[in-house]
């Protein structure tokens, strides 16, 4: 991998176009983005990703089904996972942790978003980071149903790797590209670290900051002493009395 990475940075096409073990590039593609699918708390960089993926297929270094068929299929299993974990995580107190990771109001706009579009709303939270992860969440958590929303989810899934992959593909092709290809190489692999450092530093700053949330405290009831019946009460009297005279 460290000759693939060498090979980008100075944008050694050929050396790329005859590697062997491409393959290995493709698989790293493929868990990088499921994982970030999947899992809110990993912010990694998925639409980076994808348009890496598209300019790999324009400038002919992998077979176009990568863009069709594999990075699609990575966005939809991370989706469904996503799915899953808030059928999982419905009713359980570490379902609260989860808002301490993410940039303020992203829950509420994922809540909103579900709340006005229904399933559709897949459509649109997978070109918005993080909102992508919970939008599945929220559906899982509020039970739909596997079939429908494992329809959508990968129709969703392939328009959105789509348009980022094509995309992708289109500008290696440009007269810009050729002016810019060594700059644009280095971006495309010091961007998505970048975009990942600073989000992960943004995810612990944020988890160390906020506190989470605690259950009320409830007052605590005074202790009840049983009534006494009026006619004991001057029976002891009258015991004390007794007493007191001897």
């Amino acid at each position: 991998m460290i000759d693939v990475i060498h090979a980008i940075w100075h944008q050694d096409v050929g050396f790329l176009q005859q590697y062997p073990h491409i393959w290995l590039l493709v698989l790293c593609l493929f868990l990088i983005l499921m994982i970030e699918s999947a899992f809110v708390f990993l912010p990694l960089p998925g639409d980076s990703i994808v348009i890496f993926g598209g300019a790999l297929v324009g400038l002919g270094i992998v077979d176009p089904s990568v863009s069709i068929v594999v990075i699609p299929a990575a966005a939809a299993v991370g989706g469904y996972l996503a799915y899953e974990q808030g059928r999982w995580l419905e009713q359980r107190p570490s379902r609260f942790n989860i808002e301490r990771l993410l940039p303020q109001g992203t829950l509420e706009r994922a809540a909103e978003l579900f709340r006005r579009h229904g399933i559709l709303a897949l459509f649109a939270a997978r070109f918005l980071p993080f909102v992508r992860v919970l939008v599945p969440m929220l559906m899982g958590a509020a039970r739909l149903s596997r079939r429908r929303f494992a329809l959508v989810n990968a129709v969703s899934a392939f328009c959105w790797a789509g348009c980022l992959g094509f995309f992708g593909a289109f500008v290696v092709n440009t007269p810009f590209y050729e002016e810019h290809a060594a700059l644009i190489a280095r971006t495309a692999v010091l961007l998505p670290l970048a975009l990942f450092a600073s989000a992960i530093v943004a995810v612990l700053y944020r988890h160390f900051r906020s506190q989470p949330p605690q259950m009320p405290v409830l007052p605590v009831e005074p202790t009840l002493t049983p009534a006494q019946h009026p006619e004991q009460t001057a029976l002891d009297q009258q015991v004390k009395k007794d007493h007191t005279v001897t």
